[in-house]
């Protein structure tokens, strides 16, 4: 029986080129191409086409090759295209560029495709080249359509760097606050179970639906105030918790600085900040600019954390856990001050104030 060939195509590199250089010297020293074939396990066409390129190139004519498709070869984009696919894709949203989607999906990259290169590309080449790009799919920001864009540079460039300067003269402390509700259920609350869309674990809870209000406050040197409420909050809600926030600052005036709501406008509020000048001033962020307020990421948290080791069943045990969340905070500091390290309010940390102040 004839012995068995090698395929040489199932070879790596390092022992396909031992077989090509053992043939050469083989003919070298004289020994037919039918032996050289027969002993290397190798069809003799092929170590004659081995040894008819050496003799004609050298060395370099059986030297073994990178397999496989060459870089590039086969690609349905350039890397120029997809260099300005990239770009796009980071620069613009598709609905500046008139594409009927909210963000950046699969359909809506294929669509971009499509449009700019005129190529029909399968959703799933779409999906290898996000991979390639290291786009991954993301939960995305909220933003307000009315926010201002313009308005935000100038609170961040011009407006808080005032702020500072201002409350360094008034030797004033500056807080953040916020309100916000808590509900009975968690938010974003997961635990573990099996793999398969059978196996998820079952939460048990009751099936009521109550909610607590609270008014927060903090600042970037890790103090933090909040007050509860069964309702929602109301004017005299708001100048309560201010009056609460003077009371705990030693002495020390506050500038507070609130969003938008209605309650913070109101005249009354405006007339008890008058009387109250010497202790209090409030200042405003821009509007629809909640990611721009230390105190966001505070309630982000909170409702996060507040929940996770006791579903409450009743509102006085959603206060308690509440409670119970806040007065933590109060005993640890950094981890307030750590709310501050967020990239979009590291503006307003106590490393940058401190800067500040060393100027």
């Amino acid at each position: 029986m004839e012995n068995e060939k090698i395929d040489g195509r199932k070879l790596d590199k390092k022992t396909l080129q031992y077989l090509r250089n053992r043939a050469i010297k083989l003919r070298e020293e004289g020994v037919s191409n039918n032996d050289i074939a027969k002993n290397l396990g190798v069809n003799k066409e092929t170590t004659s086409t081995w040894y008819s390129a050496y003799k004609r190139d050298g060395s370099k004519a059986i030297k073994v090759k990178k397999s496989g498709r060459p870089k590039n070869v086969g690609k349905t984009l350039s890397d120029e295209q997809e260099s300005k696919i990239i770009r796009l894709l980071i620069d613009k949203n598709p609905q500046q560029l008139q594409f009927k989607f909210a963000l950046w999906t699969r359909e809506a990259v294929q669509t971009l495709i499509k449009y700019e290169f005129d190529v029909e590309m399968p959703i799933s080449t779409v999906g290898y080249y996000l991979a390639k790009w290291q786009f991954t799919s993301k939960k995305p920001i909220k933003r307000a359509y009315e926010r201002k864009d313009s308005a935000t540079k100038a609170w961040l460039e011009e407006e808080y760097p005032k702020i500072k300067k201002e409350a360094k003269k008034d030797n004033a402390d500056i807080w953040w606050a916020d309100e916000t509700a808590c509900q009975n259920l968690a938010n974003n609350l997961k635990g573990y179970a099996p793999i398969g869309t059978h196996n998820k674990p079952i939460l048990e809870h009751t099936a009521k639906k109550f909610k607590i209000n609270m008014i927060s406050a903090i600042t970037n040197t890790g103090k933090s105030m909040f007050a509860l409420y069964d309702e929602s909050i109301k004017i005299d809600s708001f100048i309560e918790f201010c009056q609460k926030v003077i009371n705990s600052n030693n002495g020390k005036k506050i500038y507070l600085i609130v969003d938008n709501l209605r309650v913070h406008h109101a005249k009354l509020v405006k007339a008890w900040e008058e009387e109250n000048s010497k202790y209090i001033k409030l200042f405003y962020l821009p509007a629809y600019s909640p990611d721009y307020n230390p105190d966001e990421y505070l309630n982000q948290d909170y409702k996060q954390s507040a929940n996770k080791y006791a579903l409450p069943t009743s509102q006085k045990q959603l206060r308690s856990n509440t409670e119970k969340y806040m007065l933590s905070l109060q005993q640890n500091p950094q981890k307030v001050a750590n709310f501050f390290k967020h990239p979009k309010v590291q503006y307003a940390s106590r490393l940058i104030y401190v800067c500040f102040l060393a100027e």
